[in-house]
């Protein structure tokens, strides 16, 4: 299987040498063949390439831009695969090998990526290298082909992407509407995934990417840039590609469930479902449903394998009433929030996330006049509060999220707002936007939920760990009052489980409970014993065995075994 690796030059040759050079170093020889089609570059790029034997070369007499670029070297390559790859890379062991093994893994993966240290949609991971040599190691301890590592997104950048030549021959080329470059790999992971195709990205491979070699160094052209191809790219598809491909990973990461649970979850104002993948790729056993606005989108996300559309409108929503575990809404501002509570479950969460009205950079807007009425669409904290007032949730928590970065001269201009105010420090106008957690079950529903879960050995682990958030007298309490007469096994019963996880003043203090409702019930007491035993504690220890009325053998055992500990004490 031969691929074709093209890559576009313009100047920056030091670049362009070492990916090459790394190419031919880390890829097995005649997997490969290597086409350049350089853009009129004015260093001594094109008088190097012409020394090389390996490489299928195009030399524009002008600079065409990355998308005709790419077309030209495609155009001319032998391969069963294209990659595309940009001349500010560093590739490594194993990188193509382990790129083509999940290309391959499935007859509709049309594309596959690589994961980098400099890159946007989080295709970049943390690296702790500082030199090349160094950033080779880390690397091979990465790329071990693990189909555990590859995620399904709805984009892959374009610094490094595999395609099958025969998705590209049923797709065509590169929008060349977007030249010089920018969103074309929004444009063109959007045409595979109409084909019915998936794009993954391989965690299990990694390779370098200087970034900015191409674009970055000219900042205000390149943004000028950004905003025509943005417009582009909005008139051709009809929505902004960022709503369209964003995700949520406050909301991934607060799905307070085990990782194999069975879950419906449903994003209202989902874009194409990029986060309702990622929520795929933690909870496998996901059920996934969006909601869209934009009817562009709506078509497209009819069209995903993994996600389905559902229409929330009053007339339909009945349909759906009990049916949710999770709901995330994306603006919460156009939806009633009242009637998608109906949709959950009786234990179901929703979350959302509400923009701040009193943030610094809204007020300095409206001081200043450079806000628009879409920033306006905000709400404080006290009318939070009273939507969810009115709403027939148990639980709701609400959490002001603080701006993590603020210049210095946003420094200053919070510190005269808080002069104003006659405050001399507040941090209520660094809060972006507001995160609430709103729950059906109040606090006590969802504890007796976790304990009937524990004594079920339901992910026991898994709700042990949730179990710690509460305080241990609250939770003896509920069990006291819910208990119906198994008050002392119930006690006992968690104690063991805290016991093995070598929480021994949590058991302690369920132990402590369990005996002072009765003081003769042998599990109790032998349980204090062994508690007291893995304390150390072991004149205690004794103490306790010693009250047990009808001593078995292993009782009998623990007690002799106790006896010489203190002995070789003494």
């Amino acid at each position: 299987m031969l691929t074709s690796i093209v890559i576009a030059t313009y100047n920056k040759l030091e670049y362009t040498q070492l990916c090459i050079e790394s190419i031919r170093k880390y890829t097995e020889r005649g997997s490969y063949e290597i086409i350049v089609v350089d853009n009129q570059s004015t260093d001594e790029t094109v008088d190097w390439l012409k020394k090389q034997d390996d490489i299928k070369a195009i030399y524009n007499n002008q600079n065409l831009g990355f998308p005709k670029a790419c077309n030209q070297g495609i155009e001319i390559s032998a391969g069963d695969n294209i990659l595309l790859l940009n001349n500010d890379t560093i590739v490594t062991s194993n990188w193509l090998t382990n790129l083509i093994t999940a290309l391959y893994s499935a007859s509709n993966v049309g594309a596959v990526g690589s994961v980098t240290n400099n890159c946007s949609y989080l295709q970049t991971i943390p690296v702790n290298y500082s030199n090349m040599e160094e950033m080779q190691d880390f690397a091979h301890q990465i790329n071990h082909s693990n189909p555990s590592s590859w995620e399904e997104r709805l984009k892959l950048i374009g610094y490094c992407m595999l395609i099958r030549k025969s998705v590209v021959d049923q797709i065509g080329l590169l929008d060349e509407r977007f030249t010089p470059g920018n969103y074309e790999d929004d444009d063109y992971s959007l045409r595979i995934r109409l084909e019915g195709y998936k794009l993954l990205l391989c965690k299990d491979t990694f390779i370098h990417h200087f970034g900015s070699v191409s674009f970055g160094e000219v900042e205000k052209s390149y943004y000028d840039l950004l905003n025509r191809n943005r417009g582009k790219f909005i008139s051709k598809w009809g929505f902004h590609p960022d709503e369209a491909h964003h995700f949520e990973m406050d909301f991934v990461s607060s799905l307070e469930k085990p990782n194999d649970s069975y879950l419906r979850v449903l994003h209202i104002g989902s874009g194409l479902g990029g986060t309702l993948l990622r929520i795929k790729h933690e909870y496998p056993n996901a059920e996934l449903y969006g909601h869209e606005m934009n009817e562009s989108m709506v078509q497209l996300l009819n069209k995903s394998l993994d996600i389905k559309y559902v229409d929330i409108n009053p007339s339909k929503a009945d349909l759906l009433n009990n049916y949710f575990d999770y709901i995330y809404i994306q603006n919460p501002l156009v939806i009633n929030i009242d009637s998608v509570s109906k949709m959950l479950k009786e234990d179901g969460t929703l979350i959302t996330m509400y923009p701040h009205l009193l943030h610094y950079k809204v007020i300095k807007g409206m001081l200043t006049g450079g806000i628009n009425r879409r920033e306006l669409q905000a709400l404080t904290l006290v009318e939070v509060e009273e939507i969810f007032q009115k709403t027939a949730f148990g639980h709701v928590e609400i959490v002001g999220v603080v701006e993590k970065t603020i210049t210095d001269e946003n420094k200053q201009f919070l510190s005269s707002l808080n002069q104003i105010k006659n405050m001399s420090i507040s941090t209520v106008h660094e809060i972006t936007h507001f995160y609430v957690k709103a729950k059906r079950l109040d606090k006590t529903a969802e504890m007796k939920s976790m304990v009937n879960y524990i004594l079920t050995q339901t992910h026991t682990e898994f709700y042990l760990e949730k179990m710690l958030d509460y305080d241990e007298q609250i939770v003896i309490n509920l069990i006291e009052e819910n208990g119906g007469g198994q008050f002392v096994e119930i006690l006992n019963f968690l104690a063991v489980q805290y016991l093995d996880q070598n929480n021994l003043q949590l058991a302690l203090a369920y132990l402590k409970a369990a005996f002072e409702k009765d003081q003769g019930n042998s599990s109790t007491l032998f349980n204090l014993g062994l508690t007291m035993y893995r304390m150390e504690q072991f004149e205690l220890a004794l103490e306790w065995f010693e009250l047990i009325p009808q001593k078995s053998p292993q009782v009998l055992h623990w007690m002799e075994q106790i006896r010489m500990e203190i002995s070789i004490q003494v």
